[in-house]
């Protein structure tokens, strides 16, 4: 690929997720969000490192709605979108039920002073004993993320992902689980490069449902279906595809 890869890492995350995840050798511009920055912010860093150059977005998780409004606002310079284990807009259908984190997600809309504290208390989680949250964070694991799991390299490798990123800042993740309960559809209108959706059919983070209306709100996207891959085993089978 002659384009350079921009990564989107998930939330709660940081910017190690693509050493953890990529195949090896290759690399990616990866912005932090920790602690809480805009989509415009975002932009204005990327375009200051890349100039006009052409590149290629890749979105992760909760790290789609930041990619898709990159892309809209860096428009032609995209060249090609990926979204993988997209976090879809709520609006887009009645998919809180069948999600691991949509608890969380519920609390950040009903009681967001509450859901707060709760993603404070994540924080010092991460900071001071990763392990135990990287245990609570996969303990609803299902298909090829249960290797992971139990992959130890794996856990220590998330672990430390997790106490860099949402055990430095919890502000990035607040801000952005509860920016992501808003109707942010408009952006998808804006999108105008190639967009390819990878989806896992076993995830339940963010499940096959959600990957099928993200495609059907973006005209002449893409959806490729991983069967038996949830949400970090999607991640790495599309980053592999992707690549190399």
């Amino acid at each position: 690929m002659s384009e350079r890869l921009v990564y989107f890492h998930g939330m709660p995350g940081g910017p190690d997720e693509w050493a953890l995840c990529a195949p090896g050798g290759v690399s990616a511009i990866v912005l932090d969000r920790n602690p809480a920055i805009t989509a415009s912010e975002l932009a204005a860093l990327l375009r200051a490192q890349i100039g006009a150059e052409p590149v290629v977005l890749i979105g992760f998780s909760l790290g789609v709605p930041p990619a898709l409004a990159v892309a809209a606002d860096l428009g032609d310079q995209v060249t090609g979108l990926h979204l993988i284990s997209p976090a879809a807009p709520l609006q887009l259908g009645d998919f809180l039920d069948r999600m691991a984190g949509g608890p969380l997600f519920r609390l950040a809309l009903s009681q967001p002073w509450v859901f707060r504290q709760i993603v404070r208390i994540e924080a010092v989680l991460a900071r001071l004993a990763a392990d135990f949250l990287f245990g609570r964070l996969f303990a609803s694991a299902e298909g090829k993320d249960l290797a992971l799991r139990a992959d130890p390299e794996f856990r220590r490798g998330m672990s430390e992902v997790l106490r860099k990123g949402l055990g430095r800042s919890w502000s990035g993740f607040a801000a952005e689980v509860t920016a992501y309960g808003n109707d942010w559809r408009p952006v998808l209108t804006e999108v105008n490069c190639p967009v390819t959706i990878w989806q896992g059919g076993a995830d339940n983070w963010t499940p096959p449902e959600m990957g099928a209306a993200l495609a059907a709100g973006l005209p002449g996207s893409r959806l490729e279906v991983l069967d038996g891959c949830s949400h970090y085993s999607a991640l790495k089978a599309a980053l592999r595809q992707i690549c190399l």
